[in-house]
């Protein structure tokens, strides 16, 4: 009797240690679930952020379509007014100034504007191709050709683009040579019913401006 009343105490103990050895596993199971979520910073099953939709480009105004020239009085010039300009015209129409250059849209599209540097924003915008044709007889340095759009009677500018697509003028552009510069502006969809844009083309000439409603 003294013999099985001295191995009860022997049985208990030796649970003890196979009892901190299940704690202790169940407890490194447990961390291999809960802490990898807390060191990569995001909970765990949150789902990974998907793509930005791509939004296909889709023509205001045709290529292929008709340009009815004009040549555009020098507009009022406004107490506001940095620079005077010639009178607007559609944005489906060509540009002819006094001194030879045409000046046209040659394309018009609603893109989706992305940004790529500081002070850009992504959203939808405007891409606008310009076309020059120096039909004067002097050069034109394209690099001092400066694009601008504005929103509403009130103009409010629009931010500046590089893409998708953005491809400014540069160079120079020889008598009887056309050129194409294309530039992309941040305009929300329902800010189109009537969408100034303006091309500065030579230092000391009028601005050329086409404004309409780019829906």
């Amino acid at each position: 009797m003294e013999a099985a009343e001295g191995s009860e105490p022997t049985r208990r103990r030796a649970w003890i240690p196979l009892t901190i050895l299940i704690v202790v596993i169940a407890l490194a199971v447990a961390a291999a679930f809960v802490l990898p979520p807390l060191f990569s910073g995001s909970p765990a099953g949150s789902p990974s952020p998907s793509a930005t939709p791509t939004v296909p480009p889709r023509d205001i105004v045709s290529p292929d379509a008709p340009r009815p020239a004009q040549t555009p009085t020098p507009a009022p010039l406004e107490s506001d007014a940095p620079f005077p300009e010639l009178s607007p015209v559609a944005p489906d129409e060509t540009i002819v100034t006094d001194d030879g250059i045409e000046i046209s849209l040659s394309s018009l599209q609603a893109v989706q504007g992305e940004a790529t540097s500081a002070g850009e924003t992504s959203g939808p915008a405007i891409r606008a191709t310009v076309r020059i044709l120096n039909d004067g007889t002097e050069p034109v340095d394209l690099e001092y050709i400066v694009v601008n759009a504005y929103s509403g009677k009130d103009r409010a500018p629009a931010g500046a683009l590089t893409q998708p697509g953005g491809a400014p003028f540069e160079g120079t552009l020889a008598p009887g040579d056309s050129a194409e510069g294309t530039y992309v502006f941040s305009i929300a969809e329902s800010a189109r019913e009537d969408v100034t844009l303006t091309v500065d083309y030579l230092f000391g000439a009028k601005t050329a401006v086409f404004r309409g409603d780019l829906r």
